[in-house]
């Protein structure tokens, strides 16, 4: 799958080495192998597109090899929030959705819609999340639930730089 994806002309213009925006990053696990993973910019897919209404969409599409065969997908939307400013709820929503329904479900369907062994939503942002008040739209999000292959995912908020690691 690593390799098909290196060599669609469409994805491979799309692939990068890091996943970051304004010093908002995650990390890779040393022992990943860096031949064993791809970081797909979901968001330059849509902002290449010349059309009126442009869907909102996460940052990076991480998929990585399995240590005992198949594949992990992790969503990982990145936000460096200043004091006060926050994140709109619904546009966060859509960006996992425009991701699953259309990017991986119909855009990229022969490539990226498979059973993955490994399903993680992330919003990494510089909102403390170990404070006691997260906020009530924190909170919400962390409840949304996204359906994908017949399981539901939540999405995980994180502070900059969370590693990502092998799956098994």
């Amino acid at each position: 799958m690593i390799d098909r994806i290196k060599k669609d002309q469409l994805l491979s213009s799309l692939l990068e080495d890091t996943c970051c925006e304004n010093g908002i990053c995650v990390t890779f696990d040393g022992s990943l192998d860096k031949n064993n993973y791809v970081i797909i910019k979901v968001d330059k897919f849509y902002n290449s597109l010349n059309i009126e209404k442009r869907p909102a969409s996460i940052d990076c599409l991480i998929i990585r090899k399995c240590i005992s065969g198949g594949y992990g997908l992790t969503l990982v939307e990145l936000k460096d929030i200043y004091k006060g400013q926050g994140f709109d709820l619904d546009n966060m929503k859509e960006k996992f959705k425009t991701t699953f329904d259309d990017f991986i479900k119909r855009k990229f369907k022969e490539l990226l819609d498979v059973e993955f062994k490994e399903v993680k939503l992330y919003f990494v942002s510089n909102i403390e999340i170990y404070k006691r008040d997260l906020g009530l739209k924190m909170e919400l999000l962390m409840n949304v639930k996204f359906n994908f292959n017949g399981k539901s995912f939540m999405i995980r908020p994180e502070m900059p730089h969370p590693t990502i690691k092998n799956c098994y």
